[in-house]
Formats: C-alpha cells, structure tokens, sequence
C-alpha cells in the first residue's frame, strides 16, 4: 500500500543528538535568552562594554595559558588549508587577546563583558553539556585589592540578578599558598601530590606525603593547617599564625584588604573563604573564588586574577575577571521552584479582516502585550478550550463592527476596541 504522506515515513524517527548538545524551545529557550538580557545590562550599569568574539580560532591561540586540561578539552577541527582550529573553550582567553592585540593603546583599566556559548569535550554532567553558555566579564589593568574586590561585588550582584538564593562565594589566595610551598623543597611531581591531598581535604594523606618530605616544626604545622583555613572572616585571623615568609604576609594581608571593601559592598553575609584552595595554581596569581547555590555539588561561577595571560598576546596588563556558567544557575533555580513567566501570550485574538481589528492588535503589542493571531477559524467554546490547553488566560473575537467578545477564564465580556485598552489596564 503506498503511503499518502509528503515525505518519508522515516523522517517520524527520533533523530539522536551527539552526546553533550540540547535542544533548548518555549519557556527554557526564553528563560535562557532573558537572563542572559538581564545580566548584559547588569555588566553595563558597572560600565562594563560588550565583546563578541569568534566561535572559533586557531587552537594554538586559545589553549594559551589555559592550562593542560583546558587544552585536552578542546574541540579541534583542520580546516582547507591544514591549519589547526579549535572551538572556543572559554571566552577569558579570546578577550584577553583582544586587549594584548588590539586594545593595548586604550586607557586603562578597561571593562569587557560577554555572554556565549563555549566548548568542552568533557563529560556532560547536571547543569552543563558540551556545549554550554558563558556570562561573564573582566577587568584589565588595574591590579588593585579594590578591583579584586569589584569583580567579586558584580558577581554577587549578577547571582541576585539571578534570583538564586542562598549562594556562597568562596574566595582562595593562591599567592599565600604559593608561598607556602616554596618553604619546602619538593619536586615539581610531589608538589602536585600535595596540592591535590590539600585541595582533597585529605588530613590522612596529606600528613604522610608532610612527614615524607621531611617537613617539620612551623613548616609542618602550616601545610597540615592548609585544610582547615576555610570558613568566615575569623580565618584571616587564624592564618596569620601559619605565615612563613613575607609573600605569605603580603597574599594574606591583600586578601584581609579585599575583605574590608567586600563588607563596604555589605557582602560579608555571602562570602567565606578556603586558604587551602589549590586548583587554578597554573592559571591564577593571587584570588581565585567560586560561587555554589544550595543542593547542587559543583559550582556555578568561577574566576580571580590571571596577571600573566595578557601579555602572552601583547604588552602585559594585570587582570581579573568571573564566569558565570548559566545552564547551572538555571538548573538551581528550577531546583529553587523560580520558575519565569515563560513565554505564553497574554491574549489570543480572532480577528476579522477588518483594519480596526489589526489596529488592535498593533496597540496592544506596542503597550508590551504578547498577542497571538487566532489563524485556524475556531470561535467562541472551541477558541476558548484552545487559550485553555495552552496556558493562554484570555481569547477574544473582534467582530467587523469594532465590537470585540473578550473571554477571561468563565467571563465573557462584550467591548468595544476603545473598551479594550482600557480594560488591559488591569491586566
């Protein structure tokens, strides 16, 4: 028997996506659109300007400074000349180019914010696929505890924006741990055993690669210490027993700085800090912080200050910036109940082909209604059920008399178009 459809019975089959990329429509599509809106005009009210950079660079260019993972990760591609591409794994990297290649002769400090899609082959998990959507902005040439202290402040702001609730930003200083380590005289293979059982909070590990390095005396007592450092404002206190040397002195000193401008910013509530913070040591040179939200076991923001990566393109420029990772912090406020408004229209409309009827229409949609045209001939009950399978709270039918039937749940209401807008004015 020959089939009567358009096109091939095997096109109703579900077409798979590869491992790690979403289909995102309706409410999540608009979900996703209007936060990233709403955080862009956060950035610039901070006097923070927009930069859009390409998908896709040369890979050598974007695995600079980024660290080894971050280059493992990267999706790589050979064009039609055999050169090297690769889909950009974060967008620090392509703004920190743009200032050391193109920007280096503007005043400083210099604002760049951005939201976009990056790239990691890496395995999806909750909240992040291979594909996921960066906002986040960074602040060059200022090397200030006052500008660690900005970029701190902004993402506390961009995660209120957000409307996640209950967030924590927990702040590291990698220069007092840097210190630390260089008390010791272990090779560069141990160090990164320590760093890990430090990072780890392993106490019992930690305390046998100690004693094999033969540390002993204060140097004993402040690695075993590095674990516990992490908590309120009174850690700050606490580690200046553990200070060794003038850089310890120095990274802990800034980072008691950044903490009296955070309580000005009225942050203190929100913020605790981890001295035993390890991980980004091949990246960052002083703060590192991470943002997490209630019953979701990774983060939701990252960043600090990356000193050295500018002037791997062009004339060296301090810098410090922050990730926001959206699909995660919609993920929390889905978990949260914080659900947005979606996208449903306000009113479904069965217009004549009358001018006063698309006139209508025009009026209402330019007072900021989202109107949806009534094209399939229902009327009355059957125009009614559809608003009502939809979600949509109100149906109407304008006449060719100007008259207009408006349907509000089980009230009908017969106006005129001048009645019309008058009655929005409530809605």
């Amino acid at each position: 028997m020959m089939s009567n459809l358009p096109f091939s019975p095997i096109q109703y089959q579900n077409w798979p996506l590869p491992q790690g990329v979403v289909d995102l429509f309706f409410d999540d599509a608009a979900a996703k659109r209007d936060l990233e809106q709403e955080l862009r005009q956060l950035f610039r009210t901070w006097g923070y300007g927009e930069l859009i950079p390409p998908t896709f660079e040369y890979a050598d260019t974007l695995a600079s400074e980024g660290g080894t993972q971050l280059a493992e990760d990267m999706y790589r591609f050979v064009d039609r000349d055999g050169r090297t591409l690769a889909l950009r794994p974060d967008l620090t990297i392509p703004a920190a180019r743009v200032v050391g290649t193109r920007l280096f002769d503007q005043p400083m400090p210099l604002r760049l914010c951005y939201t976009g899609s990056v790239f990691r082959y890496e395995a999806p998990q909750a909240g992040r696929q291979r594909e996921f959507t960066q906002a986040g902005f960074e602040l060059f040439g200022a090397a200030s505890p006052e500008a660690d202290a900005e970029v701190l402040a902004l993402t506390a702001g961009a995660l209120r924006l957000s409307q996640v609730e209950g967030f924590r930003i927990v702040i590291g200083q990698l220069d007092f741990v840097r210190g630390l380590l260089g008390e010791t005289d272990a090779s560069p293979e141990y160090l990164v055993e320590l760093t890990n059982a430090i990072d780890r909070k392993n106490l019992a590990d930690l305390e046998v690669l100690v004693d094999s390095l033969g540390a002993a005396g204060a140097l004993r007592n402040a690695l075993l210490a590095l674990p516990r450092l992490q908590g309120g404002a009174s850690v700050l206190d606490e580690a200046a027993d553990f200070c060794l040397n003038e850089a310890m002195t120095a990274a802990l000193g800034r980072l008691q700085d950044i903490h009296l401008l955070l309580d000005g910013y009225g942050l203190d509530s929100v913020v605790d800090y981890d001295l035993g913070e390890t991980r980004g040591m091949e990246y960052y040179t002083g703060i590192s912080f991470k943002a997490y939200a209630p019953g979701l076991g990774f983060a939701i923001s990252s960043g600090g200050r990356y000193d050295d990566l500018v002037g791997h393109f062009g004339p060296s420029q301090p810098a410090v910036g922050c990730a926001l990772w959206l699909d995660r912090i919609l993920l929390v406020r889905q978990r949260q109940g914080r659900i947005g408004p979606g996208t449903r229209p306000d009113l479904v409309i069965a217009a004549a082909d009358n001018q006063d009827c698309l006139g209508l229409m025009a009026d209402l949609r330019r007072g900021g209604f989202q109107i949806e045209l009534e094209l399939s001939g229902r009327q009355g009950n059957e125009l009614r059920q559809y608003a009502a399978e939809r979600g949509i709270p109100r149906s109407a039918v304008c006449a060719g008399d100007g008259q207009v039937t408006l349907y509000i749940g089980e009230t009908e209401k017969n106006l005129g178009i001048d009645e019309v807008l008058r009655e929005t004015e409530a809605w």
